[in-house]
């Protein structure tokens, strides 16, 4: 077991406890390789200077209170829409106009070039749209035929 503990005080602020050190607050836990490994290498930062004061490579090694607090610190940041089904696209000008229906209901996104729509190891694909928001489709193969035609089409 890791000695590095997370607990929170008063003010709901994290705090980062270490053995012979004092502790830090506030603290946040961010995801180092969110998607090619959300569940390993957990990055404890300074929130203003973005340092880095602790490295969990496998929060399976921190005591269960500080797990919780992870799972419910990184839960509270993800907000990344699942792509169910892509309804049209509109590549006729500079932007692409992509209707899309999401696990949240319906959104157009604005991708301004192919780079914005990344393929990524087991069929996920994620879009970045124009404001900086991501999305994505968990399994390119589970979509329906004019959906997965709709993406290859446009990848590049």
């Amino acid at each position: 077991m890791s000695e590095l503990h997370l607990q929170r005080n008063e003010q709901g602020d994290l705090v980062l406890e270490r053995p012979g050190e004092s502790p830090v607050t506030p603290v946040r836990v961010v995801r180092c390789f969110p998607w090619s490994m959300p569940d390993r290498y957990i990055s404890v930062r300074d929130p203003e200077k973005g340092v880095e004061l602790a490295l969990i490579v496998d929060p399976a090694t921190v005591d269960e209170r500080t797990r919780r607090l992870i799972d419910e610190e990184l839960a509270a940041q993800d907000f990344v829409p699942r792509i169910t089904k892509v309804e049209r696209v509109d590549d006729r000008f500079e932007v692409t106009a992509w209707q899309m229906q999401t696990d949240r209901g319906a959104v157009e996104l604005q991708i301004k070039s192919s780079d914005d729509i990344r393929y990524l190891e087991d069929r996920r694909v994620l879009f970045r749209d124009h404001a900086g928001g991501l999305f994505e489709i968990p399994d390119l193969a589970a979509l329906d035929e004019q959906s997965q035609q709709l993406v290859e089409d446009r990848m590049g």
